[in-house]
């Protein structure tokens, strides 16, 4: 082939109008080419078209049917509807004694885990209160009726309580912390900490049960009953002779809410 015969050879015809187009679209799968002027043509051609069709399918194919995922819902517990009736809950129950607490109308529904762990606390301290009369004090048993007696108490607790040394002390509450062991039959005494009033409830929790070595799985597990709960003892007030009553306290709400000075607090589980 001579020099003029490769320069003409240069470019291609097009399949529509016949003429030469030096940078033709061809086609890779039928080898029709198309000039510049009718390159719609081209891209609407049959092997264009249906490589196009092709690619579409794959695409469809490889979408998740998402009709058979589960609900966002089902994955991720709504915390403020949780928050909100834990708090519902709270205010109801603060206001009613054990027995109204642990009373169902339909007499057979089956117990919440903290209202087991009320059960269980009930009589926990009732197995406690034998041991106390014998070594009274030692338990938190020991009443105080004068104000004195209340402020050497009082100094007693702050003095020997332990805590998180960063906690500023004017963030501190003192508190007497009572833990059960879930094979024992009674509260193994009480132990003297201190927390940051600004912590939530469920942080004050964690950091009372590290410093008495007590097996926290709180954030671990689902089951409610392996988890540890909550309570302080209150007073009734309006009656000379005040009765001891106890309330759950919420892992959601605020120390400086929900914790004074001095409080009694009981950790155990909800175990059946």
């Amino acid at each position: 082939m001579t020099t003029v015969e490769g320069m003409l050879d240069i470019g291609k015809h097009c399949t529509i109008c016949r003429q030469l187009d030096f940078l033709p679209f061809e086609c890779r799968i039928c080898s029709k080419c198309f000039c510049g002027k009718h390159r719609d043509e081209y891209n609407q051609h049959k092997c264009v078209v249906d490589a196009q069709r092709k690619k579409v399918l794959e695409r469809e194919k490889m979408k998740v049917d998402v009709s058979q995922l589960p609900k966002a819902s089902e994955l991720f517990p709504d915390l403020e509807k949780i928050r909100a009736e834990a708090q519902t809950k709270y205010e109801k129950d603060k206001k009613k004694t054990i027995g109204e607490r642990l009373s169902k109308d339909g007499g057979n529904e089956k117990l919440t885990s903290i209202e087991v762990a009320m059960l269980r606390l009930k009589k926990l301290l009732g197995n406690t209160r034998v041991v106390a009369e014998s070594r009274p004090g030692i338990f938190g048993f020991k009443k105080t009726s004068s104000k004195a007696s209340q402020v050497v108490e009082m100094n007693k607790l702050k003095r020997s309580a332990i805590g998180d040394g960063r906690v500023p002390i004017g963030d501190r509450v003192y508190v007497w912390v009572h833990f059960n062991d879930d094979e024992d039959c009674k509260f193994n005494g009480r132990n003297s900490q201190y927390f940051s009033k600004k912590w939530p409830v469920g942080k004050m929790l964690d950091s009372s049960a590290q410093l008495a070595n007590i097996k926290n799985l709180n954030n671990q597990t689902v089951d409610e009953s392996l988890k540890l709960a909550m309570f302080k003892r209150v007073k009734k007030t309006g009656n000379v002779t005040a009765d001891e009553e106890f309330v759950y306290i919420p892992l959601n709400g605020r120390v400086e809410n929900e914790i004074r000075d001095g409080d009694e607090i009981y950790i155990l589980r909800g175990k059946r």
